[in-house]
């Protein structure tokens, strides 16, 4: 193994990221040494340095961690009992993996495993060490850049597995961050009639339209619900996705959407905010309302789907992981799509 130790950022708490040097430990069996080569920043470690406190769902990090679980990686090392990678190969990485011997997922709940295997070490750090079970062998001559993009936009596609989308239909996005990007780029591929999207982003709006979207709203002076109604002889938006994970953005697609159609939620709000719905509502105009919880059996199919999208716009900064702070800062101030470390200088 060419290194014993490798730079790290650590998040001891909300606002506080520091550049450390960690031991990396020899492989156990099945088990590799990966040398990152592209990693993102989530929403999800955005929450994390705002101090979010979550439920259940997502594990408690009491000690001080490294996050990172969006990456492409070339393997340094093998554990003795891999014998299908070597050093030298590209991968992608699926941070969470099931049991499939449990309840949940006896029932093809994978995502909501009682026993998932979650990355012990996060990605924004040279080097990381990885189970088998997590890594996906690239293609020869994959975009390691883009590919790192396989996670969100598998939890993207699995959004989409759970609801239908027409050939023609209108598809109402709320957010052009990151998830709702690739939420139009995957709502085009599928034969979406039209896409609109609600961005208050300059840089984002801009995105959206370049990607595609046929019409672009600002919510701060735009009506979403006079646009989607205009467009579609007053009916309204057949599929309203809520990807900004806030209050705003839901009751958009709840405006926005048609009678008898389908709001998807793909984004990660504020587990401390609540939203009131009227039961009357579910009633009279028949509105299906339809979570969806990272990735069940979509990661492999993301990676297939990235050549056929124009997701690379969608990387706006990239940054060195000396300058971890000012790249999260970056992205939480929302100047552009998504935030990665490359550390392949």
């Amino acid at each position: 193994m060419q290194s014993k130790q490798t730079r790290a950022a650590v998040l001891y708490g909300p606002g506080d990221l520091r550049i450390e040097s960690r031991d990396v430990r020899e492989p156990e069996a099945d088990e590799l040494v990966l040398q990152v080569a592209v990693s993102g920043i989530c929403g999800t470690d955005l929450h994390y340095w705002d101090g979010w406190q979550f439920d259940s769902w997502f594990p408690e990090r009491s000690d001080p961690w490294i996050p990172g679980h969006e990456f492409t990686a070339t393997v340094q090392a093998v554990g003795p009992a891999v014998h299908d990678l070597k050093p030298g190969d590209a991968v992608a990485v699926e941070p969470n993996n099931s049991c499939e011997d449990c309840p949940e997922c006896d029932r093809g709940m994978l995502n909501f495993c009682s026993n998932r295997m979650p990355m012990a070490w996060g990605a924004w750090s040279d080097v990381v060490i990885a189970s088998r079970h997590h890594l996906t062998p690239l293609q020869s001559g994959a975009d390691m850049r883009t590919a790192s993009l396989a996670e969100p936009l598998a939890c993207v596609v699995r959004g989409f597995d759970r609801v239908t989308v027409n050939p023609g239909d209108t598809v109402f996005i709320a957010g052009a961050g990151p998830i709702g990007l690739l939420a139009l780029q995957v709502a085009k591929h599928q034969g979406a009639g039209q896409t609109i999207v609600s961005e208050p982003g300059a840089t984002r709006r801009e995105l959206a339209a370049k990607l595609g979207a046929d019409i672009v709203l600002d919510p701060r002076r735009d009506d979403p619900v006079e646009a989607s109604r205009s467009q579609t002889q007053g009916f309204g938006a057949d599929l309203a996705i809520e990807a900004a994970g806030a209050g705003p953005a839901f009751q958009a697609c709840l405006d926005t959407v048609r009678d008898s159609g389908t709001v998807l939620v793909i984004s990660v709000g504020n587990p401390s905010e609540k939203f009131e719905l009227r039961l009357y509502d579910f009633f009279a105009r028949e509105r299906t309302i339809v979570g969806s919880n990272t990735r069940v059996h979509s990661f492999e199919r993301a990676l297939d789907l990235i050549p056929e999208l124009n997701v690379e716009p969608i990387i706006t900064h990239t940054f060195d992981l000396n300058d971890a702070v000012e790249a999260v800062m970056t992205a939480k101030s929302g100047a552009g799509a998504k935030v990665v470390f490359d550390f392949r200088s």
